[in-house]
């Protein structure tokens, strides 16, 4: 089997700050931690928003470029920016993360309903994303909520605006949208274009289950913060890599390798 990459996302919505664990805040020093200690984990890939000091949203990069570099003074692992956030930002302040250096970007090809409300990426937002990360190389990272949104985002690889390997994130379980089911997962991974790589990001306590399909189909997992706070139902996590290391031991026992932070650029197509 091809090897796992693995991602850790430890950034969590400040909705659900009372549930990290006792005294933790996420600074850029915190992040940072839990990332390299993920990456000790197995994790080779880190999915990061842009925050402030106490861990808030932000359209300032201070705390941010700060997180990447202590990051980078301590290991190698890809280092992903979100140009996800809420509806009342412009395009520009939404993707703030690729003027940090970044190496890929997630990209949200389509609205959704999400969580009672209605995550907004009209035609026009995703026009300017595309073309600021074709401009900056940044690889994008595609998230699909719906399956729709594949179609979407392969117009920009006919208009030679994205390249292979396509890397693709199926997000699924969230409330509003497409439920975390092993058919719908199916459908999602034959639904894609050649020159694909896939992962699954699991919400609403569906990460584990997500992961796990994903690791004995091919994907690619993911777990961290943002996706979960609990390790299992009523016991907190102690922090993300104990998550990740949950992943890493489950691919060992099904016989899938994990990918060093250099093998996942190779298979990415990213430069070092």
């Amino acid at each position: 089997m091809e090897k796992l990459v693995i991602t850790v996302a430890p950034c969590t919505p400040p909705a659900y700050f009372d549930h990290l664990p006792a005294g933790m805040r996420l600074t850029p020093e915190t992040i940072a931690d839990e990332v390299y200690r993920a990456y000790n984990a197995g994790a080779s890939l880190a999915h990061l928003h842009v925050l402030d000091e106490d861990g808030y949203p932000t359209k300032d990069l201070s705390a941010f470029r700060r997180t990447l570099a202590l990051i980078r003074q301590r290991c190698d692992i890809v280092l992903e920016g979100s140009t996800g956030g809420v509806n009342t930002l412009t395009p520009a302040e939404r993707c703030v993360s690729l003027q940090a250096g970044v190496e890929l970007a997630s990209l949200n090809p389509g609205s959704v309903n999400y969580d009672g409300g209605v995550y907004v990426n009209s035609p026009q937002d995703i026009d300017f994303w595309v073309k600021e990360m074709h401009r900056l190389g940044v690889k994008p990272d595609i998230a699909i909520f719906e399956t729709g949104m594949i179609a979407n985002a392969m117009r920009y690889a006919e208009e030679g605006l994205i390249g292979p390997p396509y890397l693709f994130a199926f997000v699924l379980g969230q409330r509003g949208a497409m439920p975390a089911t092993s058919k719908n997962l199916m459908h999602l991974v034959e639904s894609l274009p050649r020159d694909s790589i896939w992962g699954v990001a699991g919400h609403s306590g569906n990460d584990l289950w997500a992961s796990s399909m994903s690791i004995l189909m091919g994907g690619q997992a993911r777990a961290g913060f943002e996706d979960n706070v609990y390790y299992r139902p009523g016991e907190k996590a102690t922090s993300n890599a104990q998550q990740i290391e949950r992943l890493a031991r489950i691919a060992g026992e099904v016989g899938r390798p994990i990918a060093t932070a250099a093998e996942t650029r190779q298979l990415l197509g990213i430069a070092a």
